[in-house]
């Protein structure tokens, strides 16, 4: 019973739009701009004069955010693609009695643009921090 008032009283508090839990202190910003100079966790603790737990869980924060943007850029990329489907190259290229093997090439350049498209988006190297 303790724990359903508990929990009604946070959902009330949540819903009045106050804030539940500690406040993060840590700078987010520079931690991130030091990530990414590649800094050892170490350093980056002394210079943002935080603990190596929040540089990590900063860290986490950062790669998820990147995720999601990059999932949201994909998919605007894969609506575009779905958007044009009334422009079909190949399609065009057969009506014109062309041959085979020029109809493959153009095909295979197609395939090999938007490999590259997607290899932009998503970034094509792996970060590894120590």
């Amino acid at each position: 019973m303790i724990i359903e008032r508990v929990r009604a009283r946070m959902a009330n508090a949540k819903a009045k739009g106050k804030r539940i839990g500690r406040v993060k202190k840590r700078n987010s910003v520079l931690i991130r701009s030091l990530l990414e100079a590649k800094l050892s966790y170490r350093e980056i603790a002394r210079i943002a004069k935080c603990s190596r737990g929040s540089v990590h869980a900063e860290l986490v924060a950062y790669k998820k955010e990147k995720e999601v943007a990059e999932k949201l850029k994909l998919t605007e990329f894969q609506d575009s693609l779905k958007s044009d489907k009334k422009d079909q190259p190949i399609d065009e290229l057969q009506k014109m009695n062309l041959p085979e093997e020029t109809v493959r090439k153009v095909e295979q350049q197609l395939e090999f643009a938007a490999k590259e498209k997607v290899a932009n988006i998503q970034g094509q190297y792996y970060e590894t921090y120590d």
